[in-house]
């Protein structure tokens, strides 16, 4: 008897946000959902806090810890959902059974989340200010310009886009799957659908072929917003800093302005507050758009991507940048980039928040002591380069990337960013300055300083 043996499928996950051009009836009946959710997700937050609150009355018995109640699992609060769901709710049957487990899934994990001390115990959610969604996973369907959802029936679709007929052809032959979809109403007063599928993957993820590119960094800036080079200093791609929000703020104020002009709770105010979102929402859009050109593009570029971790919080204490800082998306640049090299066979690398990039000489090392931001071009004591400091720091960047996967020379001559070069002299490393003394404890950084490295003691 032979035996056939064969490889498991690789399986991808993607995901395509569609606008609904919904009507009256239906808009009422996706906000009937969305507060079916919210009802669920408010009794499962009073299970979670009666019974962190039984935990701590049992602490003050002298109980331990082994003989306490246990936290509340998903599983647990859909037992207790079913229990209780015709006394609680007996209108739920006119929803779809995934809209209260998604809910209930989220507040457990919520709360396995505030466990793990990574954020604060969950809360309850308010009709007004809480984003009106929902998620359902079964009687999904999709074709042209129309998508359904159980126990709602067919939604149309605003307009079409190649991703949607893409995912239509994946369905009709087999080669996808829809898990589930996210209805979801926006701040600009529209309803828009997130389907999510999963696909058999072609090749898998390891044998894609990477990009032939070299390795680039990408320095995050507000006078531009992504600089992009290589370790050479060779410059690759500019993104131009990003007026999303500052070119609409006069706008932008004036609608701020109405709504605080409008009395609470009466229709203009609630007139007021979606033409302020809609503002937002284009904005947002007008960012996005520029944000998914440039990264696709370095994506399908280079192997290899590196980007450095921001302290974005303490700059968005400096009040003259916190508005230009906020309109560039920065940590959005970084999602994108992350999930779109690994698309592509690539791969994104994440510098380490203390690497001094922007005060580090790209061509000897040498690392400066001080460093303003309103010096723009970078001029190195040591070997006298001058160069522009944000393709400074992106070729810094990038030469940490080629060090982190070991394709560069660790030591070097001073001055020479290549071995045997006509430089003598001390070796020195030129990939951001591994080879030096301890890091010592971050001092105070002055106002104007570039950074918040950790001072560096060079051997050379």
């Amino acid at each position: 008897m032979s035996v056939v043996t064969g490889t498991m499928p690789v399986v991808s996950h993607g995901a395509v946000r569609v606008r609904l051009d919904v009507t009256d009836v239906q808009a009422g009946m996706l906000l009937r959902a969305a507060g079916a959710r919210r009802f669920a997700w408010n009794w499962a937050v009073a299970k979670i806090k009666a019974n962190a609150d039984q935990w701590t009355a049992e602490a003050t018995y002298g109980l331990e810890r082994a003989d306490r109640v246990r936290p509340l699992s998903f599983f647990t609060l859909a037992k207790m959902w079913t229990t209780e769901k015709p006394d609680v709710a007996p209108w739920a049957g006119e929803h779809s059974t995934w809209t209260f487990r998604y809910a209930l899934r989220d507040a457990a994990n919520a709360h396995a989340a505030f466990l793990a001390g990574e954020r604060r115990f969950p809360r309850f959610k308010s009709r007004r200010r809480d984003r009106s969604r929902f998620t359902v996973r079964d009687g999904l369907a999709l074709k042209a310009g129309w998508v359904r959802l159980a126990k709602y029936g067919w939604v149309r679709i605003s307009s079409a886009c190649p991703q949607q007929a893409k995912l239509r052809r994946l369905l009709r032959r087999g080669n996808a799957v829809l898990q589930h979809i996210t209805v979801t109403k926006h701040s600009d007063g529209r309803w828009y659908a997130t389907v999510n599928f999963t696909r058999e993957a072609r090749t898998p993820a390891a044998q894609r072929t990477a990009p032939a590119g070299p390795v680039v960094g990408v320095d995050r800036g507000v006078k531009t917003a992504a600089v992009v080079a290589d370790a050479n200093g060779q410059m690759v791609a500019e993104l131009p800093a990003s007026r999303a929000l500052r070119d609409r703020l006069r706008h932008v104020r004036h609608l701020q302005r109405s709504v605080s002009r409008a009395q609470k709770g009466s229709a203009n105010r609630h007139k007021a507050v979606a033409r302020l979102g809609r503002a937002h929402a284009r904005a947002a859009a007008v960012r996005a758009d520029a944000l998914h050109a440039f990264t696709a593009r370095l994506a399908r570029e280079h192997a290899v991507v590196v980007v450095e971790t921001l302290a974005t919080k303490n700059l968005m204490a400096n009040r003259a940048l916190a508005a230009a800082i906020g309109d560039q998306g920065w940590a959005e640049l970084a999602r994108q980039l992350q999930y779109k090299t690994a698309r592509h066979g690539g791969q994104l690398i994440v510098a380490d928040r203390w690497f001094a990039s922007s005060k580090t000489c790209s061509s000897c090392g040498a690392v400066k002591l001080k460093l303003t931001l309103a010096e723009r071009s970078y001029r190195c004591d040591a070997c006298g380069l001058i160069c522009d400091r944000d393709t400074n720091a992106a070729a810094n960047l990038a030469a940490w990337g080629e060090h982190t996967l070991g394709t560069c020379p660790c030591v070097i001559q001073a001055g020479d960013r290549h071995p045997g070069g006509p430089s003598a002299g001390a070796s020195r490393h030129a990939c951001g300055g591994w080879v030096s003394g301890p890091a010592v404890s971050a001092g105070p950084v002055l106002p104007g300083e570039a950074g918040t490295s950790r001072p560096r003691v060079s051997v050379a």
